[in-house]
């Protein structure tokens, strides 16, 4: 039998090929794998497309490889999981995985959300912003993802992107 890490990774992917598939699968072909290996030495032929991808020398979780359906220009969708409540160092990982490989969405998702001190830490809008942008117009999405697959509205950091889940 599955453990539970295993289990919450098969929820979080299913909840992100939900996710894309509503948002995208009008202009890409979506794809959505669990990585056996970092993203630069995955054997996927959609990856070879990605800008640099050879200094991609990680694992995330989850991983969309999303694929325009018209230019066949690649973006990847990033998504770490756990089954804990996040923490302030997982953020920071994410962040540097998101430096890296301009992802089109980052997301980080648990059960469990964030505790009360990281929680208050991201209600300072600075410390915000400096712990989940990565671009100017990006930034690492936190979400409290239900072992049903549901999304908590009332855990999602940034709190102004509440209605977009």
């Amino acid at each position: 039998m599955a453990n539970k890490k295993q289990e919450y990774t098969i929820i979080a992917k299913q909840w992100l090929e939900n996710f894309l598939n509503e948002k995208y699968s009008n202009k890409f072909t979506i794809k959505v794998i669990l990585p056996t290996s970092n993203i630069s030495k995955l054997p996927d032929p959609e990856i070879k497309f990605v800008n640099n991808y050879t200094l991609f020398d990680f694992k995330p979780d989850v991983l969309g490889i999303l694929t325009d359906k018209k230019t066949k220009k690649v973006e990847l969708v990033l998504l770490n999981r756990s089954t804990s409540a996040i923490s302030v160092k997982e953020i920071g990982e994410v962040n540097v995985y998101s430096l890296i490989t301009a992802p089109i969405h980052s997301f980080i998702v648990s059960p469990k959300g964030l505790p009360t001190e990281v929680n208050t830490l991201l209600l300072n809008e600075s410390i915000e912003d400096s712990l989940l942008n990565y671009s100017s117009e990006k930034e690492i999405v936190i979400l409290k993802l239900l072992e049903n697959g549901k999304i908590d509205n009332k855990n999602i950091f940034p709190r102004r992107l509440k209605n977009y889940f």
